[in-house]
């Protein structure tokens, strides 16, 4: 499924966002996917060209969210801990983090929502009498924080109390903690841009792989996970709802369900209006997926999106034909392939005449880190 994903998305990146279809078909006729972005494609027709600097193989920015969630995965043992992949998120995308490259509404405003909420913090914490170390007042809101996010009432006081007495033996530190904790814990917490575009999904892939991997939690908790990652970069009411049916899917699919209930698994947890347009772009089976796209619409929203690929998930016959009938459907075709690839590769896997190219695998620019983020996590 993670290897889906990031295929199909670096598969799409050379063609991305052009809004013109017979313009793609023409510049690729047989082969759209794994084409070297150039301005020069770009020229002439409704486009955008956001990756300059990107060579062959390399990720969109949905691929580097979905890395993101790995590294954050694999950093916290193999569990979810929202606090240390916002932490990831934040030193990655941020000022002064490592990634270079285009950044959508969703993350720069997430950004500053995660900057406000330090701020905030930090000056809570300036506030309150402390004669010590500045860098231990530091580590304390660290410390405060983490406990915040992982738990509440009389459990977040005493995890944190524990952790206190286990760190730090000064009674004006121990009193200054004791202060801070009420404190911080009254800050609202910090949230994801009011954003309902495809990027909401981009983490999914591996946090449902490693859900599944991990014993299936119940009903209720899977749904409260995936709504607390949706959430944290994409505070919005059609961004939770969409990002639980992209999850049902891709939980039915890794669970080896057939192509038709992985779909009814996304059915089943859709809201009215999203079931309405899942339904729609179902009826629509005996059309092309590039009229579908073109239908719904090709920009980033997920009400165009996710019924685009759901329809191709269930018409494709190979996940070649399904990242190949996605880039021909242009716009964010990026967006769409973290669904598509995610579920095309869980139901076909590797190799054969169905499942990812082994060759197309040996292109991504970071295998050699998804190889062994995947072999700590998963093996």
């Amino acid at each position: 499924m993670i290897l889906g994903a990031l295929v199909a998305d670096a598969a799409a990146v050379g063609l991305h966002w052009i809004y013109d279809q017979q313009h793609i078909r023409k510049l690729a006729p047989e082969a759209p996917e794994f084409i070297l972005p150039t301005a020069k494609n770009y020229e002439g027709v409704p486009s955008y060209f956001a990756h300059p600097t990107l060579a062959v193989g390399a990720q969109s920015q949905y691929g580097v969210q979905s890395l993101v969630m790995l590294r954050a995965l694999d950093n916290a043992d193999g569990r979810y801990d929202p606090a240390a992949y916002a932490a990831r998120f934040r030193a990655h995308f941020g000022y002064g983090g490592a990634y270079v490259g285009y950044i959508d509404h969703a993350t720069r405003d997430t950004l500053d929502n995660l900057r406000r909420f330090n701020d905030a913090a930090q000056a809570c914490a300036q506030a309150l009498p402390f004669d010590g170390d500045p860098r231990v007042r530091r580590a304390l809101v660290t410390e405060a924080l983490d406990h915040i996010s992982r738990y509440q009432g009389d459990e977040l006081a005493k995890s944190y109390e524990a952790a206190i007495a286990k760190d730090h033996t000064a009674p004006a530190t121990r009193r200054f903690a004791a202060l801070l904790l009420p404190k911080l814990a009254a800050i609202p917490p910090a949230t994801g841009a009011s954003d309902l575009q495809l990027p909401a999904i981009a983490k999914l892939p591996p946090l449902v792989s490693l859900l599944v991997a991990t014993g299936m939690p119940q009903e209720s908790t899977f749904n409260e996970t995936v709504a607390s990652a949706i959430k944290l970069t994409n505070d919005h009411p059609v961004a939770a709802d969409y990002g639980l049916v992209c999850a049902s899917m891709m939980r039915a699919a890794l669970m080896n369900a057939s192509v038709p209930d992985i779909i009814d698994a996304g059915r089943a947890a859709a809201g009215s209006e999203s079931a309405a347009l899942l339904d729609e772009a179902l009826r629509m089976r005996d059309r092309p997926n590039d009229q579908v796209t073109a239908h719904f619409g090709m920009a980033c929203d997920l009400p165009y999106g996710v019924p685009s690929a759901v329809h191709n998930i269930a018409t494709a016959s190979s996940f070649a034909d399904a990242v190949r009938s996605n880039i021909y459907g242009g716009g964010d075709s990026c967006g769409r392939a973290m669904l598509v690839g995610a579920v095309m590769g869980a139901v076909h896997g590797v190799g054969g005449t169905r499942g990812i190219p082994p060759e197309w695998i040996k292109r991504l620019e970071i295998k050699t880190e998804v190889d062994g983020l995947l072999t700590n996590l998963f093996h």
